[in-house]
C-alpha cells in the first residue's frame, strides 16, 4: 500500500510536469504566432495593401524627415539671428554716420557764416583803408600844401609852348631848373611871377592849374611836377 501511494504520488508529479510544459509551449506558439500575425498583418490604404512594417518604415522616414526639418528651423533661427544682430549693428553704424553727417552740416554752417564775417570785415577794412588814404591825402595838403603825383618832372628850357601840345595839362608845381627869370600864362593874365631864389620878388615854386591851350611864356627853364 505504502508503495502503491508512492508510486501515485510520483506519477502526479509527472503530470505536473507535463502540464507545465505544455502551458509553456503553447505561450510560445501564441507569441511567436501573435508576432508573425503581427508582421503579416495588412490594411487597405488609398487603395493600396500596406502591411504593418511599412508604416513603421513609413513613420521612421517621416521621423526623419521631422528631425531634418527641424534642423533646418534651428539653421533658420540661428541665421535669423545672425541677421537680426547685422541689421543692428548697421543700424548703429547709420546712426554714427548720420550724427558725422549733422556735425559736419553744422561745421560747414559755421564755416560758411564765419567766410561771411570775414569778408563783411574785409569790406570794411577796405573802405576804412581808403578813408584813411584820402584822410593821409587831406593831411598832407595840410601839412606840406600839395602832393607830388607819381611821375617824373617834366623840364621845359626857356620859350613859349602850349598847353595840350607841348605839355600835357594838369595841375602842375612849378620850379626854376636853373636861373630865375619871369613865367607867364596867357600873356599874365593868368599866371605872372618870378621864379628863382632871392628876395621876396623871387618865387622858388608855384602851383597852379594849366588847362588845356593855355599859352607858357618863360625866359628861363622850369621844371613841372604834376600834384593833386
Amino acid at each position: 500500500m505504502f508503495k502503491e501511494f508512492f508510486d501515485f504520488k510520483k506519477l502526479k508529479k509527472e503530470w505536473i510536469y507535463f502540464g507545465a510544459i505544455t502551458l509553456l509551449l503553447v505561450m510560445v506558439s501564441w507569441y511567436c504566432a501573435h508576432g508573425w500575425g503581427y508582421n503579416k498583418a495588412s490594411i487597405m490604404l488609398d487603395g493600396k495593401k500596406i502591411t504593418a512594417d511599412e508604416i513603421d518604415d513609413e513613420i521612421e522616414s517621416l521621423r526623419d524627415d521631422l528631425a531634418a526639418i527641424e534642423e533646418d528651423v534651428a539653421d533658420a533661427e540661428e541665421e535669423q539671428s545672425n541677421k537680426q544682430a547685422e541689421l543692428s549693428q548697421m543700424n548703429t553704424e547709420y546712426e554714427e554716420v548720420t550724427s558725422i553727417i549733422n556735425q559736419r552740416d553744422d561745421v560747414q554752417n559755421e564755416y560758411d557764416k564765419l567766410s561771411k564775417q570775414v569778408e563783411e570785415k574785409n569790406g570794411e577794412i577796405k573802405a576804412l583803408t581808403q578813408q584813411i588814404s584820402d584822410k593821409q591825402k587831406e593831411l598832407d595838403v595840410i601839412t606840406q600844401g600839395i602832393i607830388v603825383k607819381k611821375k617824373e618832372p617834366r623840364v621845359l628850357v626857356a620859350g613859349v609852348f602850349i598847353a595840350g601840345k607841348d605839355i600835357p595839362p594838369g595841375r602842375y608845381k612849378v620850379e626854376p631848373n636853373r636861373g630865375s627869370g619871369n613865367y607867364f600864362v596867357n600873356g599874365g593874365a593868368k599866371v605872372n611871377i618870378i621864379l628863382g631864389k632871392g628876395d621876396d620878388f623871387y618865387l622858388p615854386e608855384y602851383v597852379f592849374e594849366l588847362d588845356e591851350g593855355d599859352e607858357i611864356e618863360a625866359t628861363l627853364s622850369v621844371k613841372y611836377t604834376l600834384v593833386e
